[in-house]
């Protein structure tokens, strides 16, 4: 069994290889177009996860779970046929997608001691000044507490704390997968210490916005 840094290693490096995507994104993004919505690879990886089939299991029983079909399903997956196998890893949607656009959700963080606006920006990959317009900030200070929108390919999903990883950097557990998630420097420590709680994670790219 991998130990927890083993795991965040190996996260770490499927990141820098894939840049958070996978194959079965693209196909979600080409299924997500036919119904009438907007989505690239790389936001439609924001709406999947991944499942691992049990004893008993049918692709009907787990697409009707996923809100999917059974074609979605077989395709994200590329299975030629309906036949599965227990111990099988399958990527199924773990978000329902709406008629807004992935890239217009909207979250809000919550400033801590150490944050400035250019860190925050970086963090969450947006234009400075696209987040000062964004919350109508006319000055490049920001205060403990304050309240502000995040905007871009937010996702959300339950997940169970395992631990911090380093000062700012902690990791998740969904089913059987782990991920991992920066936060502000000094306060991955709050979320050691609710180690096993299952919490629901927001967040943009690879940044933790809150845990609740």
């Amino acid at each position: 069994m991998q130990t927890r840094k083993e795991r965040i290693q190996n996260d770490k490096k499927r990141k820098l290889k894939a840049g958070g995507m996978t194959a079965a994104s693209a196909v979600f993004a080409a299924l997500i177009a036919s119904a009438g919505f907007s989505a690239s690879a790389k936001e439609a990886h924001a709406l999947t996860g991944f499942y691992k089939v049990k004893q008993g299991d049918t692709l009907y029983k787990i697409s009707r779970q996923h809100d999917m079909t059974v074609k979605e399903l077989k395709a994200v997956n590329n299975l030629k046929s309906n036949t599965i196998h227990p111990g099988q890893t399958l990527e199924v949607r773990i978000e329902r997608h709406t008629g807004e656009p992935v890239n217009n959700q909207t979250a809000v963080y919550t400033v801590v001691p150490g944050d400035t606006l250019w860190g925050i920006a970086k963090r969450y990959r947006m234009d400075v000044n696209e987040l000062k317009r964004l919350n109508n900030i006319k000055s490049d200070m920001v205060l403990i507490s304050q309240k502000l929108i995040i905007k871009g390919n937010i996702s959300k999903t339950m997940a169970i704390i395992t631990g911090a990883a380093d000062n700012f950097t902690v990791e998740f557990k969904n089913g059987n997968d782990y991920f991992t998630l920066k936060v502000p420097y000094g306060t991955a420590q709050s979320y050691q210490e609710r180690a096993g709680k299952e919490i629901l994670v927001v967040y943009k790219d690879d940044a933790l916005i809150n845990g609740q």
